[in-house]
């Protein structure tokens, strides 16, 4: 199995005025995906999307049950699993809204100081495998 979990929980303590309560952000998920398999995962907002991949990939802690991906266990063998898998978190918002896409790409690119041609061909690269070249010109909004 390329991912397998069981009984896979997260739990976050947070603060409500003076008294602290638990959240549950991901409650017990038994999950395969099979090698060759495409799965999407969606849900509404708040609904542990993201802190399910986050444990996945070993970013989060689970507060219990197991969890396997590429056959390792992401948190002990957390360095070999970052040369199987990448991970981007982002959305819409952190493209400016009333600049062309492209812009937003070549800023983010300024700001994290990768260098032009890197840049470059990984937009080319990006653009072609997500079919968004008629998009590069046009706004985020």
């Amino acid at each position: 199995m390329i991912i397998e979990t069981h009984h896979l929980t997260r739990e976050f303590t947070v603060r409500d005025g003076l008294r602290r309560r638990t959240i549950t952000a991901v409650d017990g998920l038994d999950l395969t995906v099979a090698e060759g398999e495409a799965v999407g995962y969606i849900g509404a907002n708040g609904a542990g999307k993201s802190t399910t991949i986050k444990m996945l990939v070993g970013i989060l802690v689970p507060t219990s049950g197991t969890v396997t991906t590429c056959g390792l266990r992401p948190l002990k063998d957390r360095r070999a699993l970052t040369r199987e898998v990448g991970v981007v978190f982002g959305q819409r918002s952190q493209l400016w809204w009333d600049l062309p896409v492209r812009e937003s790409f070549d800023i983010l690119g300024a700001i994290h100081h990768v260098p032009g041609p890197v840049l470059r061909t990984r937009r080319d690269e990006l653009t072609e495998q997500l079919e968004m070249a008629d998009f590069l010109t046009t706004p985020a909004w």
